[in-house]
């Protein structure tokens, strides 16, 4: 029996019309990595620019910021000039001078000097060319990062009438980084570090009714002066004392009427003329707060930029001292500003130039004879530091006595209290990118 074979292959025909379809594949698939591996090297390309650009950025960034840092470090006076000799009757950097184009620039503006219309501190700042336009501060060489600065008063703020300084001012940092990279900060800096309102030679902080009734003695010696005059001949004449209640006002008067030379002898004080931080308990407690932790820090400073004694102490005080407690001050000369938490006791050799401020137990002793001279202001305020519980709200009453014979003199100086609010860094308000 013959059995009909079943045909197993398709007709030649057939197959012959898929002739090529694997180089159509393989292209396909060629062409698919091509893209794949294009774009790979594309992202890769890109991811290497973005790279070096943020790099850049980043240069451009901390030199900007190294601008801002070194215009701050001038502006406290940590600089000295390095460029030529300064303007007749300028000896430091002050706010006044430093937003001045003709006395921040080396050279007055277009006269033999830096030509520039705007105050870029290049007097105290090391640019290449100190008296040449539109040159900058290098910061590093490989990579050359660079920044320049400006300085201007605040929008809105206004200069006052000289010899006042600006209460603050704006500085603008622009840094430099490879392939034109650019970044722009700025920062408003302060000239004080507290509220600097003198409103008296001595002001008694007292309580709101003036009951209790501050303690006061000026002394029974005609030879014991008070002077709300200026010293240094550049300041109105302030009241000898200042108080806060009728009051204490009335004790004062009657009790320095034959040894102050100011008129008036006395005088109640508006909220608005008492500095910031004695305006209430809380803005006092909160001020100590600050002074102490300025001190702490000044004092672990190499070398050392202020005193902090946390038990007490005695000594000739001179620049910032913070004293947690009670502080006696002997013969001999001081200067600056003393913080004083507790008692403070002098005697009648203790001379002192500057900010005397006694605010916490209020109390002040000078004690003996002898020719003693305060020159500058103090204040007197007590108040619970730190705080109890509860709080107080309102300040007690402050004591002031002096006992004794021997020529005294107390005496308002502006010169002295300027030098002594400086000897604190001036603040930083804020600092932005734009």
């Amino acid at each position: 029996m013959i059995m009909n074979k079943t045909k197993l292959t398709e007709p030649r025909s057939r197959r012959e019309s898929e002739r090529g379809a694997a180089i159509v594949m393989a292209l396909i698939v060629a062409t698919v990595l091509l893209m794949a591996g294009g774009a790979l090297i594309q992202l890769t390309s890109m991811s290497a620019v973005t790279a070096f650009d943020a790099t850049a950025e980043t240069e451009a960034y901390y030199a900007a910021e190294a601008g801002l840092q070194e215009a701050l470090n001038a502006l406290r006076g940590n600089a000295a000039p390095t460029a030529s000799a300064m303007p007749s009757g300028m000896t430091r950097i002050t706010f006044r001078n430093a937003v001045a184009p003709s006395s921040s620039n080396d050279c007055p503006a277009g006269v033999g000097g830096d030509p520039s219309d705007v105050a870029r501190l290049s007097r105290w700042l090391p640019y290449t060319n100190r008296q040449t336009l539109n040159t900058r501060v290098t910061v590093g060489t490989n990579p050359t990062t660079e920044y320049d600065v400006v300085v201007s008063l605040p929008p809105g703020d206004i200069m006052p009438a000289s010899p006042a300084q600006p209460g603050r001012l704006l500085i603008q940092a622009t840094g430099y980084g490879r392939g034109g990279a650019r970044k722009q900060m700025s920062m408003i800096v302060a000239r004080n570090a507290f509220d600097p309102a003198v409103p008296a030679m001595m002001t008694l902080i007292g309580t709101p009714t003036g009951s209790p009734a501050m303690s006061f003695e000026s002394g029974n010696s005609n030879k014991h002066i008070y002077s709300g005059n200026d010293n240094a001949g550049t300041a109105a004449s302030l009241p000898a004392f200042g108080t806060t209640n009728p009051s204490d006002n009335a004790i004062a008067i009657a009790s320095s009427s034959g040894n102050t030379t100011t008129t008036p002898a006395a005088a109640v004080l508006t909220n608005s003329s008492i500095p910031a931080y004695l305006r209430s308990p809380a803005a006092a407690r909160a001020f100590l707060d600050q002074m102490q932790a300025a001190a702490i820090a000044g004092a672990a400073q190499s070398p050392a930029t202020a005193t902090y004694l946390p038990n007490g102490g005695s000594g000739n005080p001179t620049g910032f001292t913070f004293v947690n407690g009670d502080y006696t001050m002997g013969s001999g000369s001081g200067s600056g500003l003393l913080v004083v938490t507790g008692e403070l006791t002098t005697n009648g050799g203790t001379d002192f130039n500057g900010l005397v401020l006694v605010i916490g137990t209020g109390y002040v002793n000078r004690n003996g004879g002898g020719g003693g001279a305060f020159y500058g202001a103090s204040f007197i305020a007590a108040i619970d530091w730190p705080a109890q519980s509860p709080a107080q709200t309102n300040f007690g009453a402050p004591f002031f006595n002096f006992n004794g014979a021997g020529n005294a003199t107390m005496q308002f100086d502006s010169s002295a209290v300027a030098n002594a609010i400086q000897l604190l860094p001036a603040p930083v308000l804020g600092v932005s990118e734009y």
